[in-house]
Parts: C-alpha cells; sequence; structure tokens
C-alpha cells in the first residue's frame, strides 16, 4: 500500500466517524498486508468455537487474504467500503455507520 492509498483510506474512516487514532491504527494494519489485485473487498463472518464467538473479515474471497477483523460488522463494513471506493477512484464517503 503507498503513502497515498494508506492517507485516503484514513481520511475515508474518519468520514465514517472514527477517530483519527482508530483510522490510523487500522490504516497501519491494512498497509502490512493490502496488495492491489482484482475483485471487490467484501465482508466474510467467521464463526469460533460452534458460534460462541464471531469475526468479520475484510477479504476479496471467502477463503483470501484477510486486511482487517473486528468482532463489529459495522468496523469490517466500513474498512471494506473504504478499500473499495479507493480502488474504484471514487473517494465520496458513503457514511455506511
Amino acid at each position: 500500500m503507498d503513502h497515498d492509498v494508506r492517507r485516503k483510506l484514513i481520511e475515508l474512516l474518519k468520514s465514517r466517524s472514527w477517530t483519527p487514532l482508530d483510522a490510523e491504527q487500522v490504516a497501519l494494519r491494512v498497509e502490512a498486508l493490502y496488495e492491489l489485485e482484482a475483485g471487490e473487498w467484501k465482508v466474510v463472518l467467521w464463526e469460533i468455537a460452534g458460534g460462541e464467538q464471531s469475526l468479520y473479515l475484510v477479504a476479496r474471497k471467502v477463503n483470501g487474504l484477510t486486511v482487517f477483523d473486528s468482532p463489529l460488522e459495522g468496523r469490517a463494513r466500513d474498512v471494506a467500503s473504504a478499500l473499495n471506493e479507493i480502488e474504484t477512484g471514487n473517494s465520496a464517503p458513503t457514511g455506511s455507520r
């Protein structure tokens, strides 16, 4: 992930009511695993221990590389939609939360 993509991700997350610190921390996590490739980012539910605990994963496909995970679906959806906006060149906030 280049610096410009990281900066856009931070700005898009802040536009979704994320704190600047949370947005920066997530951008650093995503940056470590992010690669530009074909396919839309999706949120995939991963149930742990028979459904006692769940995580929402941000990945391009079900068994693909996960760049972010959260127990909160809204957070994962924010990250996925922000990454999709960046990759399609549409950086207008969608207010997904």
